[in-house]
């Protein structure tokens, strides 16, 4: 995918990696905000240069970044918090947004678009953002987040609530939207957190 020679402008700081997580595409307002330069960002891995966490301290710019993978499921990946390590070496918070774009069969990068977050996102007031952003869980999703916790795998969900594996699946994201995370165990370790299991 020959980004290099492409052009992609907004106003806000914006990266793409591959992948394999390889940073493809890093504008000028990235270098700015986070003062490293294009020539050094472009194919360095995210993790490498970023160093991305949520609040929970989660990782997600790592070897197995669960954005990077629901992009490659062809799954939605909804906006999230994240703090980014900048030049300076210090933590920066993040509104993030991402678009996963398709060029060739096989291929894929997922775009990162950063709006700079003045209010840190810690685990308290996440919750808060949290329930406003999304409304509750519903019975259904609750259940399906109490057979996670209890490590039941999703086919045996599937079996004990009467439902299709899908179902379990759709179960799933929603209630991983509504908790704003992005893997199991972080909905599970949300759900606590918020005495919801």
């Amino acid at each position: 995918m020959d980004t290099q020679s492409n052009h992609y402008i907004t106003g806000d700081p914006a990266f793409a990696v591959d992948g394999s997580g390889v940073i493809v595409l890093w504008n000028e307002a990235a270098e700015k905000t986070f003062g490293i330069p294009e020539a050094e960002a472009l194919g360095n891995k995210c993790w490498n240069l970023l160093h991305g966490e949520d609040s929970f301290g989660n990782r997600y710019c790592c070897r197995h970044c669960p954005i990077r993978e629901m992009g490659a499921r062809h799954e939605p990946v909804h906006s999230f918090q994240s703090t980014f390590k900048v030049a300076s070496g210090e933590a920066k918070q993040f509104a993030v947004s991402c678009v996963t774009v398709y060029d060739e069969p096989g291929t894929e990068m997922l775009l990162h678009v950063c709006h700079p977050d003045s209010q840190p996102v810690t685990p308290e007031n996440n919750e808060l953002a949290v329930s406003s952003h999304a409304g509750e869980l519903s019975e259904r999703e609750l259940e399906v987040l109490g057979l996670l916790a209890e490590k039941v795998r999703t086919k045996d969900i599937a079996s004990k609530l009467s439902i299709s594996i899908r179902t379990v699946r759709t179960h799933i994201q929603h209630l991983m939207y509504k908790l704003q995370v992005h893997k199991r165990a972080e909905a599970i370790k949300a759900a606590k957190h918020r005495g919801l299991i």
